[in-house]
């Protein structure tokens, strides 16, 4: 097999050139080179052709092999450059290997020539590959890699200077809002031409001073040089929203991009560049809370006291999960035509030791975000089975009974869950005590193909299905038609509202397409006998709330149920304890 070889052969005789073309040639290269003897003419051949080797006469008439070496050194290449002389001392050799040549030879002994270019193009792409590595890690140091922007520890570098230079900026904290959905519906390939293709947008529109880095897989930050974003937010993020909105054509893919925007302004007065883009951050969080009622906020104090107060609520709450601070409390669910109980619900409660009772509202939504919804799950559902379990004798007389158990997608999105419910469920063996699961209307429809798999596999195993809080979201005949669901269950809001006629006409048709689908109808947060009556008047088979019970212990179930199964009870006096005894629902 022959190598190709360009060599640039500095010498004055063409006999020994092609001499040296001729052993090369013996060693199976097949060589091209140019021949010279000036300065000048080696210049000009380097600039014009890039050369494998450079092989040097020692001395010649108007030129030498010292001169040779310091040309080659001023243009910095890194190749073989080797000497091969008539007669060379031991001293003049060693003095070449120290000016830079890589190996010497004397003329009439040619034949370690092959061998030693051999070694020194192997130790010459050693040395290449090095050098590109060290200059891969140093870019990468400070730059990201998909987009060629600078990175996060650039842009902290960056926007300290301009903080110690006292000017007048605002950071900005740009997320894509479907980074994941688009990753995952369209493939890695396309999310990251999306991701060129923002930077693209917001490189092309900055302005003299600015600074953009890419921080996060879809996040971007940016400074702007003499802004006043305190009087300006709208403007800023009116501006990039502008540049984001129109569609981005990935190579036939015609695809829609949001972001969300936090901004930060210099007069805040942080000392540190870190202060400032988790400020942005911050900021950013709370525009995504508010969703589309803010195109972008701005940073302020009672935020980063916000920060810090979720942060200090997480860990207490990894704590309380470990600690097993929270417990399970049961609000009975009950007919309404003649107050028999039909089963519970399971309700999270967590008693903090300093903070006493703290409401779900607080932390659930906390967990479903941090992932400690996983934890704090299969902790309610492990409780939930035990209680079933002892339930089946110790209710032996009020059977069947069911227990509805609160669910989040977040946790059916957990590959391994769905069969682990399914198997815990049917390996208890029960009998008259059906377990239900809880999902929210809004969380149902925003997670409707995998999910809908999720609540089929759950129906076939008899695990029955309830839709939480109905009436909050924009579920029509045809779309609850189509979903594996056994009950509906009708939101409080509707409820505290029926004495008053409002949202009458509302219940009234929930109840009636419920009827329409075989689906039982559970109306929560009952809390007078009008309500009550109301809901019986409009053929509402079941009801919860303080009229009948707040959420109580397990070891309280009992008690209740001798009180609810007095004869001729007294409404208005079991509205008055139920209310006294409340926690939260």
């Amino acid at each position: 097999m022959n190598y190709q070889l360009k060599i640039l052969i500095v010498e004055d005789n063409p006999d020994d050139a092609e001499l040296i073309v001729l052993e090369l040639e013996q060693a199976n290269y097949q060589v091209f080179y140019q021949q010279v003897d000036t300065g000048e003419a080696m210049a000009n051949a380097m600039e014009s052709q890039a050369w494998d080797v450079i092989i040097s006469d020692y001395s010649m008439p108007s030129f030498s092999a010292f001169a040779a070496l310091d040309l080659f050194k001023q243009l910095n290449l890194d190749i073989p450059f080797i000497v091969v002389s008539g007669s060379i001392g031991e001293e003049t050799a060693a003095q070449l290997m120290r000016n830079g040549a890589h190996d010497y030879l004397l003329k009439h002994n040619l034949t370690r020539l092959a061998p030693a270019i051999d070694r020194e193009l192997r130790e010459a792409k050693i040395r290449c590959e090095r050098k590109q590595a060290l200059e891969k890690v140093e870019f990468l140091a400070f730059y990201d890699e998909l987009t060629k922007l600078p990175n996060r520890h650039a842009f902290l570098e960056t926007l300290q200077q301009y903080v110690d230079h006292g000017d007048n900026f605002a950071v900005v904290f740009i997320e894509i809002d479907q980074y994941r959905q688009i990753k995952y519906g369209f493939g890695h390939i396309k999310s990251e031409q999306l991701i060129i293709n923002i930077a693209t947008r917001l490189k092309d529109n900055l302005q003299p001073g600015d600074f953009l880095a890419r921080i996060g897989k879809d996040e971007f930050a940016l400074i702007f040089t003499n802004c006043d974003a305190v009087n300006n937010v709208e403007k800023i993020a009116t501006e990039l929203h502008c540049l984001i909105d129109p569609p981005f054509d990935l190579q036939g893919f015609i695809i829609y991009a949001s972001i969300t925007i936090g901004i930060v302004d210099s007069s805040i007065g942080f000392r540190e560049s870190a202060e400032f883009l988790r400020a942005a951050e911050i900021a950013n969080h709370n525009a995504k809370k508010q969703g589309l009622q803010n195109i972008g906020v701005l940073y302020n104090q009672q935020m980063q006291t916000q920060a810090l107060k979720r942060l200090q609520t997480e860990s207490e709450l990894r704590q309380a999960i470990s600690n097993h601070e929270v417990k399970l409390f049961y609000q009975p669910i009950v007919e309404l035509s003649n107050f028999k109980l039909a089963g519970f619900e399971a309700l999270i409660r967590w008693q903090h030791p300093q903070k006493g009772w703290i409401s779900p509202d607080e932390f659930i939504p906390l967990a479903e975000e941090t992932g400690l919804i996983i934890p704090l799950g299969e902790f309610i559902l492990e409780t939930a089975y035990n209680q079933i379990k002892i339930w089946q004798d110790q209710l032996s007389d009020y059977l069947p009974l069911s227990l509805s158990v609160n669910m989040s997608c977040v946790q059916l999105e957990e590959i391994a869950i769905v069969p682990q419910i399914i198997n815990k469920y049917q390996s208890l063996g029960l009998d008259g005590v059906t377990l239900k699961l809880e999902i929210t209307e809004s969380s149902l429809m925003n997670n409707t193909p995998k999910i809908i798999q999720c609540l089929q596999q759950f129906r076939v195993a008899g695990i029955q299905i309830s839709i939480d809080d109905f009436g909050t979201g924009y579920s029509s005949l045809s779309y609850l038609k189509n979903l594996p669901i056994d009950v509906l269950k009708i939101d409080r809001a509707f409820v505290s509202r029926i004495e008053e006629r409002k949202d009458f006409g509302i219940m009234q048709a929930i109840i009636a397409l419920a009827q329409t689908l075989d689906l039982d109808v559970v109306s929560e947060g009952i809390e007078t006998t009008a309500q009550m009556e109301l809901l019986r008047s409009l053929g509402c088979k079941y009801g919860q709330g303080y009229l009948f019970s707040p959420a109580i212990p397990a070891d309280k179930i009992q008690n209740w149920l001798k009180k609810i199964n007095r004869e001729n009870i007294d409404y208005k006096s079991l509205v008055a304890n139920s209310l006294g005894a409340k926690h939260f629902t």
